[in-house]
């Protein structure tokens, strides 16, 4: 599928870019901020919701491209838009999810998925949900949701130029170059700005409906591999506050990666960069492997491996703090 023409992206970078900063003067116009709580992992108000630039991509795309995929921008706008209002008023977490199941079923409808056997609609439709509320539980460090974001952008580029075509790759491109500016605001010690529940959710449908089309294109479930350090972290912690007879959906502080920054004084921009950097090397041995590994063996042994590294360190971290 061909490409716009260089100058196109140069034109959308200075769009989104105006679109920051125009985004920015509001928030701090109307103080749309975070204040910082028992909960958080930041110590400053900040300004929030910069996510929503995510919102003027998926715009700026579809003004811009004669292969759309109208249905996956439009759900990913409502999603997102939705997110934005929770950003601003904290809507009960209800609600969010009800809205979520919605926009999910209405897309599964349009994409005419709900043809597929019975139980493959229901695996889809928990997988959407699913990865929204991971991405949406892992956004709590500066840096964090933007760099993994790159990581599975980048990926899905790589297999839609060298292997298999299955995604417009200038949606791909503008969703990079978006996450390259909010990037240079958020991938910091002091973060100007946090993408808020517009962009964590934005980015996790994204996710899930280019990996639901590459694996039903190619019958594999390998691009689960892109989502995997997120999944091992937010699954255990799940499974824990599940153990402790809490509500998974309300705020709390238990993920690794929130110990080692608010427990253990961890930089922000240290936890998220090692939590690309393990995520992309997944990525590359499964690149470099593309057709001939065995899906169903590489991401049952990665999650394995992961999932024990990740007992083993969350166990000692723990067992120190209780020490100290």
């Amino acid at each position: 599928m061909d490409l716009f023409p260089k100058y196109y992206y140069l034109i959308i970078f200075l769009l989104l870019s105006a679109g920051m900063f125009i985004y920015l003067k509001i928030a701090e116009k109307w103080s749309i901020v975070d204040q910082p709580n028992l909960r958080s992992s930041h110590q400053i108000t900040t300004k929030r919701g910069a996510g929503i630039l995510y919102l003027l991509a998926f715009v700026i795309y579809l003004m811009v491209s004669s292969n759309n995929n109208l249905t996956l921008i439009l759900s990913g706008l409502i999603l997102g838009g939705v997110g934005f209002i929770d950003d601003l008023k904290n809507l009960n977490f209800k609600i969010k999810l009800a809205i979520q199941l919605i926009v999910i079923l209405s897309y599964l409808i349009v994409q005419d998925y709900l043809s597929l056997d019975w139980y493959y609609t229901i695996l889809i439709f928990v997988f959407l949900i699913a990865s929204i509320n991971i991405f949406n539980f892992m956004d709590g460090i500066n840096g964090l949701t933007i760099l993994y974001s790159l990581s599975f952008l980048m990926s899905f580029y790589y297999i839609n130029t060298e292997f298999i075509s299955f995604i417009n790759p200038n949606m791909l491109l503008v969703m990079i170059i978006c996450n390259v500016i909010i990037g240079f605001l958020n991938i910091r010690t002091k973060a100007v700005c946090f993408i808020g529940d517009v962009g964590s959710i934005s980015m996790g449908f994204l996710y899930a409906t280019l990996a639901l089309i590459l694996m039903i294109k190619t019958n594999s479930f390998a691009p689960l591999v892109l989502i995997m350090v997120y999944a091992v972290d937010a699954g255990w912690t799940i499974m824990e506050r599940l153990s402790l007879k809490e509500n998974i959906f309300l705020p709390h502080r238990r993920h690794l990666y929130q110990i080692l920054v608010n427990e253990l004084r961890f930089s922000h921009i240290l936890i998220s960069i090692s939590y690309f950097t393990i995520q992309m090397l997944l990525n590359m041995v499964w690149l470099l492997n593309y057709e001939n590994i065995n899906s169903g063996i590489f991401l049952s042994t990665t999650f394995i491996i992961l999932s024990i590294c990740y007992l083993i360190i969350k166990k000692a971290v723990l067992k120190k703090l209780e020490k100290s």
